[in-house]
């Protein structure tokens, strides 16, 4: 679903611009309640699952508000009282799956950015040959190829890689033929990605795995695979970041495979613990190469399902 396409209009804004900052419903709600006795040009609803997710409005130009990215059980009766009650030419509803309407707020997200309508950084992007290395994703295609495919059957798994930077490691398993969702926190490496085609719309997001499980984002996917490429640099002083972040993409996974790759020994060390600890057994790969700087140490982690059938084998 391409929102644009849906209003014919060249853009939609939303009450914030970034996937965290869609999470707190206040204003969203706040606005509904105000513009109940402005006239309007239209409205849209949203519906999934027999409740309403979003509201669109059009005052000259349209305006999105909804409740997909965190549900707030409020946000309906709010949004109910505006198609009720305000004065409007034209009324719209749409019956979507919530995982859709939620991939068309991601996709818009991510249309602000590489626009440099949401991110600084549009005039300073680098070159392509500057962002990215065909060596190491070269070499990422064969550690997949060598060490993954031949003992682990994942299928047509959705992969959820964390911290993807540019995107780097995210295209190389993409030509693969890998579906993967794309997380990262710094908006300017996402921006970058997305502009380089690296990274796609639909299935990436800003996001601090930090704070995963503080949105709806796992209800609409199921990831057997975790990766994560060259994760840290890991130091005495946040290493309660980095179990965390462990700790919620390890939460995420029923059944399934974790990949994780850093540039140093006692990284890799530091991951097999603090998996270990959350009840995944693992192995360390040595992958150095002296003509490389990532990638040098692999971890590869099995959670197994307590269910009686398991559909990842090893």
């Amino acid at each position: 679903m391409d929102l644009k396409q849906v209003f014919n209009t060249a853009s939609v804004l939303l009450v914030d611009n970034t996937y965290a900052g869609l999470k707190d419903t206040t204003f969203s709600k706040y606005l509904l309640t105000e513009m109940i006795d402005s006239p309007l040009d239209a409205t849209a609803a949203f519906i999934c699952d027999g409740r309403i997710r979003g509201v669109a409005f059009k005052q000259d130009f349209w305006t999105l508000v909804t409740d997909i990215v965190r549900f707030d059980p409020e946000f309906e009766s709010y949004a109910a009282a505006l198609l009720q009650k305000t004065k409007c030419n034209k009324r719209q509803s749409y019956t979507v799956e919530a995982a859709d309407f939620h991939q068309a707020i991601v996709t818009l997200l991510c249309d602000l950015l590489v626009s440099g309508e949401s991110c600084e950084c549009y005039d300073g992007r680098r070159s392509h040959i500057l962002a990215y290395s065909s060596e190491r994703q070269e070499r990422l295609q064969l550690l997949f190829k060598t060490k993954i495919a031949p003992l682990f059957d994942l299928g047509a798994a959705e992969m959820l890689e964390i911290c993807c930077g540019n995107g780097m490691a995210t295209a190389a398993l993409s030509n693969l033929g890998y579906n993967i969702y794309a997380l990262d926190n710094d908006k300017c490496a996402i921006c970058e990605g997305l502009f380089h085609g690296a990274l796609r719309k639909e299935n990436t997001a800003v996001l601090d795995v930090r704070y995963l499980s503080e949105y709806e984002f796992t209800q609409y996917h199921k990831f057997r695979l975790v990766v994560g490429f060259m994760l840290g640099a890991i130091y005495e002083f946040n290493k309660a970041d980095w179990q965390k972040i462990l700790s919620e993409a390890a939460a995420i996974v029923n059944e399934g495979l974790f990949l994780l790759t850093v540039h140093k020994k006692e990284e890799i060390d530091f991951i097999d613990k603090t998996m270990n600890s959350f009840g995944i057994k693992g192995q360390i790969i040595d992958n150095r190469d002296d003509t490389s700087i990532y990638d040098q140490w692999v971890y590869i982690g099995v959670k197994e399902s307590t269910a009686p059938s398991s559909s990842v084998k090893s």
